[in-house]
């Protein structure tokens, strides 16, 4: 569905401005935009661990989409300034290119790349991982530098010396290395994308939960405020995670400061099959509340339904004495799962993959009667084949067998398709695939599933070297940002094949704001003065790629037995869903069954079901509606105050475990 133009006869400016999204100052502010968000986003990750970019609507995306609100408002009051508003289709493309490059600077990039980089290095000693396991044959180019004991590695884990200067000679070369490899990933997830957007915007009209916020946010943009903000029940909803937040902030500076504690430490202690349900989580976060009161019922149901059917398993295996390797089952039981929803999305868009290819090639001629005739299939077609052989080259040329580099780049785009999918259909807030261990991406699947000593010490180094970019984070996968980046697009009216070239070229902005801003940041503090994930992220990759290449165990029958199991669970929802309408169980809530996002949100999302539910049996859909903008306060309450105390913690940092996240 388009989003309304809202245009007047009176106003010939503001009519003029609503005709336009992609206007010089609107990209001028977003690239100025990126720049200091992506800055902002290296230091707070990596000196406080919290996450500007966290989410799939990137909180600090929101906060920045309410400032420019916000400032519409001051200059709307102040028309002697002499300065246009932003408009509606204005705000949402600045927003869209801010969430595509949100995570760029946390888990899905930054957060990893630099550190392991160097700490492979560093760590590649006897008594941690020996350096033949992996270092000697690691092609001196991917890396500043290759001794344990050399300066690049020590000084940025144990400070630079006296006089001493940041080593940026060594960095040069493997930073050029790595850059075009870095775009040509981001490219194929773009391109990919644009292969499916248009099927899934209009032919299966999927919901996209989470973009309703800037949409709402941008309503009657730049005439007026949206009708959002001009209501009293959003800015109460808006006060409560702002006083809770404010107050438990406060305490972590000032104990005597009381709050209410909303994720306390589960005290039950179960014995015997029961338990399984020892350490379940009853966490309270307001944002995820106000997203499952704006899903379906059916989504909303499945996805708390399923994380206790999944404890509910595990307690079926400890009465029969199974007590070990549950993770193992129930992670291969989603990887089949993975499989099988990965193959339904694409059997069912044949037809539609088949016309893009089609189009692409030129043996088939759209018309002005054909409704996708402005969509760039040639430009995406071309795009991800041209990506896809750079990407397989790369890793060739730097020591990857071609067969796993196919491999690898075939399954990135089918499991970037299901994150997607979960997030656009399901809205899960903050989700990650639970495919793998330590990596948590879909490479140590493959380790798994085709054994670490088939494919080789050297494949899996690398392997595990190019999951640094996107493949090793599912929880801040591009693929999900970007096909909501493209429905924001269709809403504001703006050509795709555009926004594909502004998005690669925002991308590539914040990756060299990265390659300048965290190294700098690594050596100035030296890596033990990082915060606490990010002090052991060199040493857990060293360890764990060791793991990997050392203690591989091959699969037994219980583990294909798993992933048939949720091959079988997976096709059995489908069926279901197909046969019977009033079926209640999405296939989309049992591939989110296991992670930690889920353990962390599954009451939240519970809570949220259970009062939409009480709302629409009580006082029927139009009650329903009249009470959605109480849902959108509770999430824009929510990215503010996370904001708020981010930069407060970078001014004034404050004891650890005062954290938002």
């Amino acid at each position: 569905m388009q989003r309304p133009v809202h245009t007047s006869v009176d106003d010939p400016v503001d009519e003029h401005a609503e005709t336009s999204a992609v206007t010089p100052r609107a990209v001028a502010l977003a690239f100025v935009l990126v720049i200091a968000f992506t800055a902002a986003g290296c230091f707070a990750v990596l000196l406080r661990y919290e996450i500007i970019g966290t989410g799939y609507l990137p909180r600090g995306a929101v906060a920045v989409l309410l400032a420019l609100v916000a400032g519409n408002a001051v200059v709307r009051r102040f028309k002697g300034l002499g300065i246009r508003p932003l408009t509606g289709r204005e705000l949402l493309v600045i927003f869209l290119i801010l969430m595509i490059v949100a995570a760029v600077a946390g888990q899905e990039f930054n957060q990893h790349y630099y550190l392991n980089l160097v700490g492979l290095v560093y760590y590649a000693t006897p008594d941690i991982v020996s350096p033949r396991v992996y270092l000697d044959d690691l092609n001196p180019m991917l890396v500043p530098s290759k001794d344990p004991s050399g300066s690049v590695a020590v000084w940025a884990h144990e400070g630079l010396p006296p006089g001493g200067a940041m080593p940026w000679r060594a960095w040069v070369r493997p930073l050029i290395v790595w850059t075009p490899f870095l775009l040509a990933v981001y490219w194929m997830v773009l391109s990919f994308a644009a292969v499916l957007a248009w099927r899934w915007e209009r032919e299966e009209k999927l919901p996209y939960p989470l973009m309703s916020v800037p949409l709402e946010v941008t309503e009657q943009e730049p005439l007026a405020a949206a009708p959002l903000l001009r209501g009293w029940p959003a800015w109460i909803a808006f006060a409560l995670p702002c006083i809770h937040y404010t107050l438990q902030g406060l305490h972590g500076y000032w104990p005597e400061i009381p709050y209410i504690n909303t994720d306390p430490d589960p005290k039950w202690r179960f014995t015997g099959p029961m338990a399984a349900f020892n350490g379940t989580l009853l966490w309270l976060r307001m944002d995820m509340v106000g997203v499952t009161y704006l899903l379906a019922a059916e989504v909303g149901f499945s996805l708390w339904f399923f994380f206790l059917f999944r404890r509910f398993q595990q307690a079926i295996r400890l009465s029969v004495g199974l007590n070990a390797g549950e993770y193992q089952f129930f992670r291969l039981q989603t990887i089949g799962g993975y499989v099988v929803l990965a193959g339904g999305l694409l059997y069912s868009a044949r037809g539609h993959i088949r016309r893009v290819v089609s189009a692409a090639i030129g043996t088939v001629r759209r018309g002005e009667g054909d409704a996708d005739r402005g969509e760039p299939y040639r430009l995406a077609v071309f795009g991800f084949v041209g990506a896809f052989i750079f990407v397989v080259g790369w890793c060739t040329y730097f020591g990857m067998n071609v067969g796993w580099a196919v491999l690898q780049y075939v399954f990135f785009p089918l499991v970037g398709m299901v994150v997607a999918r979960v997030i656009c259909e399901a809205g899960m807030l903050v989700y990650a695939a639970p495919l793998g261990g330590y990596t948590a991406g879909f490479n140590e699947a493959l380790f798994t599933v085709i054994g670490a000593r088939r494919i080789g010490p050297r494949n899996i180094t690398l392997m595990t070297m190019t999951s640094w970019c996107q493949i090793r984070s599912t929880a801040t996968q591009n693929p999900a940002a970007v096909f909501q980046g493209y429905r924001l697009g269709s809403d504001a009216g703006v050509d795709r094949g555009r926004i594909m070239l502004l998005a690669i070229a925002a991308i590539g902005v914040a990756i060299m704001t990265c390659h300048v801003v965290s190294p700098w940041i690594i050596y100035n503090w030296s890596v033990p003065k990082l915060s606490p994930w990010c002090t052991q992220s060199g040493l857990n990759a060293a360890r764990g790629l060791g793991n990997v290449i050392n203690q591989s165990a091959p699969m037994a029958a219980i583990d294909w037995l798993a992933i048939g199991m949720g091959a079988a669970t997976t096709w059995g929802l489908f069926a279901l869903r197909r046969r019977f309408v009033w079926w209640p169980l999405h296939p989309l809530g049992f591939v989110t069954w296991l992670s930690w996002p889920i353990e962390r949100y599954w009451s939240s999302i519970f809570i949220g079901w259970v009062i939409k539910a009480i709302i629409v049996r009580l006082g029927g859909y139009g009650t329903f509606r009249r009470l959605r903008p109480v849902a959108f306060g509770l999430i824009l309450g929510m990215n503010v105050i996370f904001i708020v105390w981010l930069t407060i913690h970078m001014i004034w940092p404050g004891p650890p475990g005062i954290l938002i996240d």
